[in-house]
């Protein structure tokens, strides 16, 4: 089996490119829905509490926190590998475009990425990256695997969708806290979503970048 990180990356950005060109996500289940809501909540009460001047939304998909940047006033961007998703966000009026997270360039406030890191076998790379792009804040939800319904959830969600969820390493919030925070960005927020199946994780560059 070809374990080279290129060729394992290309597999993912081509398995979600047929996910939304099947229209597998186009149509939340009632469950996915209370999830979403869940979410958006909690990153609205980040978004008011730190006001960030403009944002970028890696791995945006079909543009669900697009949408929140919106309305809420804040200039953003939303990138993803995906050419159907992006067309989905255009065709909403949302500002995105296909790119890949290392190719782009650029200082945002508020780095955000929601379910993208736990899909690599090494989240460094991108983890860096998303730092990169960071004049002040970079912004994760994961799942907590570490929880009870962390370790549930793959498996409930395969069971209602009759299809397997594209491949997730089981990385402990613990992992992520290290990374960013050997890098350089404090973790300021951690807060539960949807009886902690999620958290949210908001760092904050200890330097400042201008």
């Amino acid at each position: 089996m070809n374990r080279d990180p290129k060729t394992l990356n290309q597999s993912l950005y081509e398995q979600w490119e047929q996910i939304w060109k099947n229209g597998k996500k186009h149509n939340l289940t009632c469950v996915g829905r209370m999830m979403l809501k869940s979410k958006q909540k909690t990153l609205k009460e980040v978004l008011n509490y730190i006001k960030p001047a403009n944002a970028i939304d890696v791995g945006c998909g079909l543009g669900y926190t697009l949408s929140i940047f919106k309305e809420m006033g804040i200039e953003s961007l939303g990138i993803d590998t995906s050419s159907t998703a992006i067309q989905v966000c255009q065709d909403k009026g949302l500002n995105a475009v296909r790119k890949r997270l290392e190719e782009t360039e650029g200082k945002y406030d508020f780095v955000f990425s929601d379910g993208l890191l736990e899909h690599f076998l090494n989240f460094e790379p991108c983890a860096e990256n998303l730092m990169r792009l960071s004049s002040r804040y970079v912004c994760i939800i994961q799942t907590d695997h570490d929880s009870f319904l962390g370790k549930t959830s793959i498996y409930i969600a395969e069971l209602l969708r009759g299809s397997k969820n594209i491949l997730e390493y089981n990385y402990r919030i613990r992992d992520f806290i290290d990374i960013f925070e050997n890098h350089g960005f404090k973790l300021i927020q951690e807060k539960k979503i949807f009886a902690g199946i999620f958290k949210l994780l908001l760092f904050k560059a200890v330097k400042l970048v201008k």
